[in-house]
């Protein structure tokens, strides 16, 4: 229906970067917003089956620290110790204050 496209509009605006494509060529604008849209697409299945507890903007949060978290373990050389960085980890997450 017409709302449904609307939404995926806006939160493709509001959360995957639809409006800040700064090229030229049709190709690549094409591109830019096939990609913007199909990952809004993506997370509000992903967010529908894993996390229903989340929005999209928390989704999008979390998804980027769990990137953040696995580049700088990947750079560093350290091997994530899971009972010496449980609280670390759910506070760079965020999860402790979302639960609050």
């Amino acid at each position: 229906t017409r709302f449904q496209i609307e939404f995926c509009f806006r939160d493709s605006k509001q959360f995957t970067g639809l409006n800040d494509c700064q090229a030229r060529d049709l190709r690549k604008l094409d591109f830019a917003f096939n990609a913007s849209l199909a990952s809004v697409n993506i997370a509000k299945v992903m967010r529908q089956r894993y996390y229903p507890s989340l929005s999209i903007g928390l989704l999008k949060a979390y998804l980027s620290n769990i990137y953040m978290l696995k580049r700088i373990f990947s750079k560093s050389g350290m091997k994530p110790n899971r009972t010496f960085n449980a609280k670390l980890i759910k506070e760079l997450f965020g999860i402790v204050a979302e639960a609050a």
